[in-house]
């Protein structure tokens, strides 16, 4: 079980969360200085207002817890003590409705750490610790292969028209007749008797060929090299500056 306890400005209030946790089928208990006694003090026939919260808080845990001096404070000013003892996944469901009702402090603790909270309000909890991440950033500079771009090699045939001059010989069969005045002789008699003479004109003509050869050639490869190239960046880190803030002095005060 818990016990979570709300200090108001005024008994309107917390009369309103009163009645808000009674909807709620929680029963609350609730002080005030009605008597206008500071803690400490009583009034024959009476009863002094510390008395009051040390049976206040007495009745929410079933202990002898004695009066917060905090709530003491509050409630010698004016304000409005209310609290409720729930279960503990409860609690804190019943700290936010007090708070939305202008709870001013709110604090919840099981009946076992009652005694020492209320008994001692100026302790430190030295166990209670909040760890605050120092975050830093560190440079990393890799590599990667990236494309560049390149060349694309295209082979093909292309064909250009082109003159070469030649000289070329032609023969032709020329008959010609002429008057000849002679005496005839026996060769001249063989030869009309069945004798056959051929004679053949011959010429030249032009023999077209072609013959490849390599005259150029594209060479094609890679070559590479190396740099150094300084890489500019940021990086981040964290920093926790610690700010010291003064509270009040503790006051003593006199029963």
């Amino acid at each position: 079980m818990k016990t979570v306890v709300g200090l108001f400005n005024s008994a309107a209030q917390a009369e309103q969360v009163k009645q808000a946790l009674l909807s709620e089928d929680y029963s609350a208990k609730v002080i005030t200085n009605d008597s206008g006694v500071g803690v400490g003090t009583g009034e024959s026939g009476g009863e002094g207002l510390g008395q009051k919260i040390s049976n206040f808080f007495h009745g929410l845990s079933g202990g002898d817890t004695e009066a917060h001096e905090h709530y003491a404070k509050g409630v010698n000013t004016g304000g409005v003590l209310v609290g409720v003892t729930v279960d503990d996944d409860e609690a804190s469901d019943v700290a936010a409705l007090l708070r939305q009702h202008g709870a001013q402090d709110v604090q919840g603790k099981s009946a076992v750490e009652e005694q020492s909270a209320y008994a001692a309000p100026q302790a430190t909890d030295t166990t209670a610790q909040t760890a605050i991440p120092i975050v830093e950033e560190q440079l990393q500079v890799g590599k990667r292969e990236v494309d560049r771009g390149g060349v694309r090699i295209y082979s093909h045939v292309v064909e250009t028209p082109v003159d070469a001059d030649i000289t070329l010989r032609d023969e032709k069969i020329r008959i010609e007749r002429r008057p000849v005045n002679r005496v005839a002789t026996a060769a001249d008699f063989n030869m009309g008797q069945g004798s056959v003479l051929e004679l053949n004109a011959t010429g030249e003509e032009a023999v077209v060929g072609k013959t490849a050869r390599v005259v150029e050639e594209v060479l094609v490869g890679k070559e590479s090299s190396s740099h150094t190239e300084v890489i500019q960046d940021s990086v981040r880190k964290t920093e926790v500056e610690v700010e010291e803030i003064l509270g009040e002095r503790p006051t003593q005060n006199r029963y």
